[in-house]
């Protein structure tokens, strides 16, 4: 057989397999039953980068020449991650990058582990990156992956939806490349309203205005979501920064990857942004965060809180973990939900 048909013969299996998720679907990881989610809460987002991008690593595709970390040093950062999140103590927690038997983290299934280490919790999953093989780069490729984003909460969802963005790469790269999504949460509060949580990794490589068609998306879907009894609060790695952010010029002159900024003006006074403009939540791959001998990589705000206006914000902060188990650091929101006040006034007289 010659190599021209086995590379065609490889594309025709890929096209075959190739994950083709609904535009909407429903995604529990395991049963849930209804609860009413208190006033006051704590939000914690965090792209854990699958376990295998500690401050020790550098990664091909942002310019550095590793593909990925040993086994030992991927199993460490898994637990060094749950250990951290045992100690924020969230009531929610929006996690992005979370493998499901990836070649890349050694078939480790971090969503069990996750699942185990928080017995207490609710757990969601939606698959953003579901490959076969991923065949770059040729002399050591990425291989199989299957990943995508968590949403634990203390409590109880009524439902839970995969939401597909319209983005795409263009044949053969889609093929190999993510699709990705919104994992969406509906909660009931003491009032009777509903919160929306959205928790969303949008795309990183841009090719040809896909990240604005996500957000053009997703301006529309939070405005459709919007009524006086439903509030919507989204977090995650939006690989942009947010409206108020000023990056520097080492940011945006990066070879590799260039965060733009959202576009505020597609959602409106009814929302806003809440984020920690002193901490940086993402650092750059091009070289390890670690070595002190040279200078550390580039740092840059891609994580944050886009949420309802009628939402009040206590507080929102970047833990400084110096990129230590992950390329980001988590960002912690705590938020006070008020009522309706329709639906004060009927619980008022309920009472």
């Amino acid at each position: 057989m010659t190599i021209l048909s086995i590379v065609t013969l490889f594309f025709v299996f890929s096209w075959i397999a190739e994950y083709r998720p609904e535009e909407r679907e429903t995604t529990l990881y395991d049963k849930i039953r209804p609860e009413y989610l208190p006033d006051t809460i704590t939000v914690v987002s965090w792209n854990i980068g699958y376990a295998g991008l500690g401050d020790n690593m550098d990664f091909f595709y942002d310019g550095g020449l590793r593909v990925r970390d040993s086994r030992e040093r991927t199993a460490l950062n898994l637990q060094e991650i749950i250990r951290v999140l045992k100690n924020i103590n969230a009531d929610l927690i929006l996690l992005q990058e979370v493998d499901m038997d990836s070649h890349r983290s050694y078939g480790i299934r971090e969503v069990d582990s996750l699942q185990k280490a928080f017995p207490g919790y609710h757990l969601s999953f939606a698959y953003n990156y579901k490959v076969h093989w991923v065949p770059i780069p040729l002399k050591n490729p990425i291989g199989r992956v299957n990943s995508g984003v968590v949403t634990l909460s203390r409590i109880g969802p009524f439902k839970t939806e995969r939401i597909q963005y319209p983005s795409a790469f263009s044949f053969p790269v889609r093929l190999f490349n993510l699709k990705r999504c919104m994992l969406s949460s509906y909660f009931l509060t003491a009032s009777g309203d509903t919160l929306i949580v959205n928790n969303t990794h949008n795309t990183a490589y841009d090719a040809g205005g896909m990240r604005d068609t996500e957000m053009n998306f997703l301006a529309q879907e939070l405005k459709s979501s919007q009524t006086p009894h439903t509030q919507t609060l989204t977090g995650g790695d939006w690989n942009q920064y947010p409206p108020g952010y000023t990056p520097s010029t080492e940011e945006l002159s990066n070879e590799y990857f260039i965060p733009q900024k959202v576009d505020e003006t597609l959602f409106g006074e009814k929302f806003r942004f809440a984020f920690d403009a002193q901490t940086p939540s993402l650092r750059y791959l091009d070289h390890v965060w670690a070595n002190t001998d040279t200078p550390r990589p580039c740092t840059t705000l891609t994580d944050f809180f886009l949420l309802a206006s009628s939402i009040k914000i206590l507080s929102v902060e970047t833990l400084p973990l110096e990129f230590k188990w992950s390329d980001h650091n988590p960002v912690l929101l705590k938020i006070t939900i008020p009522p309706h006040q329709d639906s004060t006034s009927k619980e008022s007289a309920q009472k």
